[in-house]
């Protein structure tokens, strides 16, 4: 059978390529068209291929094209009858600190304690409360642990939301050369038409849109590492990211210790309570409780699997109550050939 996949680009000219390559690889049953989520005319593009399925690929740099890609997305959802991938929720919470916060907070689930201020006088009065420093402030979007800063004091602090309030506050932006392949980097910026330019139109629409209007406190875990955990419809994976300077994400520094299985029951009950299946968790270990820190439907891969155990790629699966590890390479093109067998299950199941 041949499927008919509409691939729906943000702003960035490379964020949909891993797609568009797991679906050329399946050109024997894949049909695609890359459909720009931006124009004027989407949704009569999209609604005139006569699709049987729409793979997305929200963006992470800016609020506003975040706002756009999730009200399109909602949209597609509800007016479509397409099936959608990932999954609407999965969209809403990508690169949404403060809608994650509330969400977390509606369905029960674990989380560092974190306040959303919207009023910069109930923020002030916050910190007359005997809070603990250092503080955790974060940006609304930004990954890899950019837009995290450490408050130290109540100086520090109160200088912050008069920032965010007034000038506003943004997030690192600019090229990482400390991080990642240089030679990937090269590539992309050699061989990829427009590439340089359009990135340098992101970092500018990044630094010139700053958080505004509102801040969001956390409060400091002390760790040395965080969980990721990643499920991709039947498969689980976990490793550790490991801390440098209070920060786990973006340092790409990484140990494949044992996973522990009741860690696998939590990210299992967590996610089918909520209908999550294509995400990846950041959890938090205190006293020991799982505390979630974040959840993303897109997440970077630096090595070529996302788990090792006694030095053997693979997954886990729960099978008739057991967690079970297959040994294979789950993770290629940074798990977008599971994303994409887990999407032609998902539309296999839906009998449309």
């Amino acid at each position: 059978m041949r499927y008919k996949v509409a691939i729906l680009r943000n702003e960035s000219i490379s964020d949909h390529m891993l797609w568009e390559k797991v679906c050329q690889d399946r050109h024997e049953m894949i049909d695609y068209e890359i459909i720009s989520l931006q124009k004027s005319d989407w949704f009569s593009g999209v609604m005139s291929g006569s699709f049987d399925l729409i793979l997305l690929r929200p963006p992470g740099r800016t609020e506003k094209y975040k706002r756009l890609y999730d009200e399109r997305t909602y949209l597609l959802s509800h007016f479509s009858n397409i099936i959608i991938y990932p999954a609407l929720i999965e969209i809403l919470l990508y690169e949404n600190k403060r809608f994650l916060r509330d969400w977390m907070m509606v369905n029960e689930i674990p989380h560092p304690k974190t306040e959303v201020f919207y009023s910069g006088n109930e923020a002030l009065d916050f910190l007359n409360i005997n809070i603990a420093y250092p503080l955790v402030a974060k940006v609304n979007i930004g990954a890899s642990g950019n837009g995290v800063t450490f408050l130290q004091n109540e100086s520090q602090a109160k200088k912050y939301i008069i920032r965010a309030f007034n000038s506003g506050v943004n997030s690192r932006t600019g090229p990482k050369l400390n991080k990642g392949s240089l030679w990937k980097k090269a590539v992309k910026a050699l061989t990829i038409r427009g590439f340089v330019k359009n990135r340098l139109a992101e970092y500018r629409d990044t630094y010139t849109n700053p958080q505004m209007g509102f801040l969001i406190f956390q409060e400091f875990i002390p760790h040395e590492f965080e969980w990721r955990c990643v499920r991709i419809g039947d498969s689980y994976f976990a490793h550790k990211k490991i801390a440098k300077n209070n920060k786990s994400s973006g340092t790409l520094i990484k140990s494949y210790d044992s996973v522990p299985l009741n860690l696998l029951d939590f990210v299992h009950e967590i996610t089918e309570r909520t209908k999550l299946s294509s995400v990846a968790i950041d959890i938090f270990e205190r006293d020991g409780l799982f505390l979630v820190n974040e959840i993303q439907s897109f997440f970077g891969q630096s090595d070529p699997y996302q788990m090792l155990v006694n030095n053997i790629p693979g997954r886990y699966r729960l099978i008739e109550g057991e967690w079970i590890f297959e040994e294979g390479n789950f993770a290629s093109n940074e798990c977008y050939d599971l994303r994409i067998e887990h999407a032609l299950k998902l539309l296999r199941e839906s009998g449309k």
